[in-house]
């Protein structure tokens, strides 16, 4: 018999129930990566550093010896690098052993959402880095790492042969949660747009007024708050279930620290290193509360010891 190949030995390793697990952690974990990556290179005012799509400047891929330059192009080889793994995950979820529907469909929303960032960073150049093209950049990667959080948890139910089925109360209660955690985040990034962090020192463009947008951001987060006191009161019976009440728990102070993260930027007047911090967290938000809406709506129904 023929020995395999060690790229062979790989994709076989990635396609069992454990080796593709580990893929879509790393894939989910990068998925988040690119959030503060992105803010980074925007809140250092980084975001032309290079001028051009694919290539850097006129005629050259390689940056010129400049320091936004390089952010940026730092960002686009992560970018690409994340690409890859999630084209690769969404592939190795229709051939993983036990893989079930929710993993192939995570997968690929992942993978999709990340190959969309390609055209929709060139737009964002071209146009100077228009505050909503900037946004929109940011709400992609969030819908990309959805997805990527949905197919780690599908893989983790295969691993520890967990059945989970649709069940109406809940997903009506996962429905509320989804939107109230959507709306805090989305308000949060129009806040940004209108802020002072336009992404580049020559091109100041802001959507809409600060203060105005800050307004409606408090009075999301404070909804998301109620919502979750209201979620965690009827999810009570749920003790059971490791894979809710764990991020559930996380949830607490991760939200608590996002909220004193962002009462200390607004009034130390949005200093970047602490915007930069706050998106970090709302990333890390972002990726427990989509466990806990996903997990909510499909309780366990059968546990394969």
């Amino acid at each position: 018999m023929p020995r395999r190949g060690p790229f062979r030995r790989l994709w076989a390793a990635l396609t069992t129930a454990r080796g593709f697990r580990r893929l879509t952690a790393v894939n989910m974990v990068l998925l988040w990566f690119i959030l503060p990556s992105g803010a980074f290179v925007r809140l250092t005012g980084s975001g032309l550093g290079c001028t051009k799509w694919p290539l850097c400047t006129d005629g050259q891929i390689i940056p010129a010896s400049n320091h936004h330059a390089w952010i940026e192009y730092s960002n686009r080889i992560a970018s690409a690098i994340i690409i890859v793994i999630a084209i690769v995950a969404a592939i190795a979820a229709f051939k993983a052993i036990g893989s079930i529907r929710a993993t192939k469909v995570g997968a690929v929303v992942a993978a999709v959402g990340s190959v969309g960032q390609i055209p929709l960073g060139a737009i964002t150049v071209i146009f100077d880095l228009h505050p909503l093209l900037v946004a929109s950049h940011f709400v992609l990667s969030l819908i990309a790492l959805s997805g990527g959080v949905v197919a780690f948890l599908g893989a983790d139910d295969v691993v520890h042969r967990i059945a989970r089925a649709w069940s109406r109360r809940p997903t009506l209660l996962a429905v509320l949660w989804s939107a109230a955690l959507s709306t805090a985040i989305v308000t949060g990034v129009l806040v940004t747009s209108a802020g002072p962090h336009s992404g580049d020192p020559k091109v100041i463009k802001r959507f809409g007024m600060l203060n105005d947008a800050a307004y409606v951001h408090v009075r999301a987060v404070f909804a998301l708050l109620l919502v979750a006191i209201l979620v965690g009161w009827l999810m009570r019976g749920r003790t059971d279930d490791r894979g809710l009440i764990v991020p559930a728990l996380l949830f607490i102070p991760a939200f608590v620290a996002q909220v004193i993260l962002g009462e200390v930027q607004w009034y130390t007047q949005l200093p970047w290193a602490t915007v930069w911090m706050h998106v970090a967290v709302a990333g890390i938000v972002w990726t427990l509360g989509t466990v806990i809406a996903w997990r909510l709506a499909h309780p366990i129904v059968r546990r394969d010891t």
